[in-house]
């Protein structure tokens, strides 16, 4: 093994009080301990290589070391966040679905507006306690760190080199954490206190925030792209229809009465049509074929009429002899 790549391995190493070190903290008259073999390790302080603990007899394994030192990080640094009072943070996921009433307008139930928002807790609010390899009397199982509360709450920590949370395990419905530990960069993480589901080192077992429901969708609503019509009446009686995406639509002059989905089929868009019409001209001031008892099939302002054996636009009903709304 050469010293480079003994600085890769072995970054970390225990002192006299049980506490991990790392090599720029070493001093050569103290004594160092390895995590994972616990025989002795010597700081190699020289500037001609980079700077790492040396076995002084043949080195453990690499998968030991990591998992050792995986697991003494963490407990480190939650020991050391419950008695300075700083939190140790961990951020999740929540899930978000939005019911205002611009998603009324797509008029499709089985559509939602969802979104994931960070959910952020201070785990040392929750679990004032920490212990290494502690056996749970409960499930009889024996995680890398148990973190508990004195009404008997419980997390555990797993560290993962090459062999993931084990299905036992998962299957407690007790809250996991599982950190993939493959280099000393992944142990400086650890101590960090600062965690987030957001990266690949961290999977989370049995904890998801509960999910709200909001009435004001906030940032990019994930169906503001479908394409809707806005219709109006002109002040001759003409429709006029504007097409946009969901997200632009102004929802102080327009509403369910005269938008809705790009996409509805001939037979609802012609129903909303009509209800449309019976709100913008109560007092039926224009003729319009879609209101009459002969037509059908609207089909981009063209209505087959019964009457007449053939297609016509919307605005025949104006010289239209037959013309009867429909009761």
């Amino acid at each position: 093994m050469t010293s480079q790549s003994s600085s890769v391995q072995y970054a970390y190493a225990l002192d006299s009080q049980g506490a991990l070190t790392h090599i720029s903290d070493a001093l050569r008259s103290r004594t160092y301990t390895c995590p994972g073999c616990k025989s002795l390790l010597t700081p190699v302080l020289g500037e001609h290589y980079a700077k790492h603990f040396r076995h002084s007899e043949e080195c453990c394994a690499l998968e030991t070391y990591l998992h050792k030192c995986g697991k003494e990080a963490f407990f480190y640094r939650y020991q050391q966040a419950l008695c300075h009072d700083v939190p140790i943070s961990l951020e999740l996921e929540r899930r978000v679905s939005c019911n205002g009433s611009r998603l009324a307008l797509v008029r499709d139930e089985t559509r939602h507006c969802l979104k994931f928002v960070p959910a952020r807790y201070n785990l040392t609010q929750f679990f004032d306690q920490a212990e290494l390899e502690k056996y749970d009397k409960v499930t009889g199982l024996r995680p890398d760190i148990m973190l508990c509360d004195a009404v008997g709450r419980r997390c555990y920590v797993e560290i993962c080199v090459t062999h993931p949370c084990s299905q036992e395990k998962i299957e407690t419905g007790i809250p996991i954490l599982e950190f993939k530990v493959q280099s000393a960069a992944d142990i400086q993480m650890l101590l960090t206190g600062s965690y987030s589901i957001k990266e690949q080192y961290l999977r989370v077992f049995n904890w998801a925030p509960p999910s709200q429901t909001v009435d004001t969708c906030t940032g990019v609503c994930s169906v503001g792209n479908v394409v809707m019509s806005v219709w109006s009446l002109s002040d001759s009686g003409r429709l006029n229809e504007k097409t946009m995406q969901l997200a632009e639509v102004d929802l102080t002059i327009n509403s369910d009465v005269n938008t809705w989905p790009r996409s509805l089929g001939s037979a609802e868009l012609a129903d909303n049509l009509r209800a449309f019409i019976c709100h913008a001209d109560p007092h039926s001031l224009f003729s319009n074929c879609i209101m009459c008892e002969q037509a059908e099939l609207w089909e981009d302002g063209y209505l087959q009429c019964r009457s007449k054996a053939k297609i016509v636009p919307y605005t025949e009903a104006r010289q239209c002899a037959s013309y009867k709304v429909k009761a």
